[in-house]
């Protein structure tokens, strides 16, 4: 069966990069790019975004400390569709002195929620977080080993492939890595 013919109306492009710094800190860079392959005529001035030019380039930088302390928060927003989109910069701010994990993304969207915050830096933030943990997993296994059985055990069961009957996990526990509490 052939399928139907089609046409690219939009493409949003995320990229997410890590970085360790000299001074020992991380950068996590999150951005978020959306592409028109039509103009766009903005309803609140009739301007034209033309086609191929970003309608959103929001970007996002956190800087954190081994512990996922946030010691700095970059928002920008280069490009937006109304005026006063750019106007919800500061209130991230906030996010200065939190710290990635549990209930993390919860807090996000219970703080900006509304018109306090912005659905695109809230939808990179999240990308940002998982960027992190991917960036700083292996360097800090390697520096802070003892640590690394009770961060694989936080791990369990939070999806399908750490699922504490899959082959990782009992691979973990074979290994006498990690124990998992008793059932009862």
């Amino acid at each position: 069966m052939s399928q139907p013919k089609r046409e690219r109306m939009h493409r949003r492009n995320i990229i997410s990069e890590g970085y360790l710094r000299e001074d020992g800190l991380w950068e996590i860079e999150a951005r978020m790019i959306d592409l028109k392959t039509y103009d766009v005529y903005r309803e609140f001035d009739g301007s034209r975004v033309p086609q191929g030019s970003p309608f959103h380039d929001i970007s996002v930088k956190l800087t954190l400390d081994d512990q996922f302390l946030i010691h700095a928060i970059e928002v920008d927003m280069s490009a937006f569709p109304f005026p006063s989109c750019g106007g919800a910069e500061p209130s991230f701010d906030q996010i200065k002195g939190t710290r990635i994990g549990p209930g993390w993304n919860r807090w996000l969207k219970k703080t900006f929620a509304g018109k306090v915050g912005c659905t695109h830096v809230l939808e990179l933030l999240p990308v940002a977080a998982t960027t992190a943990f991917q960036t700083m997993w292996q360097p800090l296994a390697k520096k802070y080993p003892a640590a690394v059985p009770k961060a694989l055990v936080g791990l369990v069961n939070t999806c399908h492939g750490w699922s504490e009957d899959g082959p990782m996990v009992q691979k973990l526990v074979e290994e006498q890595i990690i124990q998992l509490p008793d059932k009862e």
